[in-house]
């Protein structure tokens, strides 16, 4: 599973009433904490955004001008998962400036740094001495659509867990093995998902700019991130699948699990198409065959205790992820839904 790091950031609401100068203009007061803060002195210019729900942004920004975010990581004798976890926060969070500092980085550390820009789409290294090494996200946010990543994603993992089935009918390792490596890019578009909600709830003119609300960039991000969790169970059937290299199966027990995979796709399947078309009845159903599955699960579960101890442990693990991916899946029909009443 993907390393996941979200920030939150504490909102303050604050009332002020509407007066009315000159007959006909009407003005409102600032916060004086924000004014300072942001070293505003009278006769600047502010600028407002219209927002899509009816409310306002107030800016003091020039209109237009791209917001740099940067971002300063000081590391000592970081592990190289730590430091990724931390990278990846930070891409996440929205940043596109990433300096990483230490008394010295070595080649662990600079290797790390170099495999996370690899693992990720975007930053790239500008900038690097003994001691610093600065990244830079080349990627301008409106030329990424999540609701395009989305599909991407669904596609993906639909894919990754079809061919582990068909690996598993067929024994072939390779294909098996190219399942898991398929990982890495359901893992990259996750983050990007991530990555552009942050950026939306950070800068509103990136929202209007590619016309999508934080609502629905919020919805995207959920339904992406129980899509990752659906790739890697792909991955887990597929790293049992190896394990099993040799071994007799029963295959009535294969038939049974291709039939308990056709009902987890099944849920799959109704699920995205329920959010992508906005319709409760198929979200409803998908939720309705989460029995079914539950059935063909539990059936299962008791037919491979008659197989070899060695055989057990993979088919479980296998039994069980297929489960998963068809839960996992009920839960994109239930955030439809929500979605789905939240438009209306």
């Amino acid at each position: 599973m993907s390393p996941y790091i979200y920030l939150l950031e504490m909102i303050t609401m604050e009332s002020r009433k509407v007066q009315i100068t000159g007959g006909s203009t009407y003005i409102v007061s600032l916060p004086k904490s924000w004014v300072k803060d942001r070293g505003i002195k009278a006769g600047d210019p502010l600028w407002i955004t219209t927002l899509s729900d009816g409310g306002i942004l107030l800016n003091h920004k020039i209109k237009g001008e791209k917001a740099s975010r940067k971002k300063t990581l000081e590391i000592t004798d970081e592990t190289p998962e730590h430091l990724v976890r931390k990278l990846i926060g930070m891409y996440i969070a929205g940043y596109n400036t990433m300096e990483i500092r230490s008394k010295n980085i070595d080649s662990v550390m600079r290797r790390t740094i170099m495999d996370f820009t690899k693992m990720v789409v975007g930053p790239e290294i500008i900038d690097e001495n003994e001691r610093c090494v600065v990244l830079q996200d080349l990627l301008n946010p409106g030329e990424f659509s999540q609701i395009k990543g989305l599909r991407r994603m669904y596609l993906l993992v639909k894919s990754m867990h079809t061919d582990a089935i068909s690996a598993l009918k067929s024994r072939e390792k390779n294909l098996a093995s190219d399942v898991i490596l398929r990982d890495g890019d359901v893992d990259r578009l996750d983050w990007m998902i991530a990555k552009q909600y942050n950026l939306i709830l950070n800068d509103a003119e990136i929202a209007k700019k590619i016309g999508v609300s934080s609502e629905k960039s919020l919805n995207y991000m959920l339904i992406s991130r129980i899509i990752e969790r659906i790739g890697d169970h792909a991955t887990k059937i597929a790293e049992s699948i190896l394990l099993l290299d040799g071994m007799k199966i029963n295959e009535k027990i294969i038939k049974d699990i291709v039939h308990e995979s056709n009902i987890s796709l099944e849920i799959l399947e109704k699920s995205m198409n329920a959010f992508f078309s906005e319709n409760l009845d198929e979200a409803n159903e998908a939720i309705d065959l989460s029995s079914k599955l539950n059935k063909a699960s539990d059936s299962l579960m008791k037919k491979i205790r008659e197989q070899e101890s060695d055989v057990v442990v993979s088919l479980s693990s296998i039994i069980e992820s297929v489960r998963r991916t068809g839960l996992y899946a009920t839960d994109i029909s239930e955030i439809a839904i929500n979605y789905i009443f939240s438009l209306r």
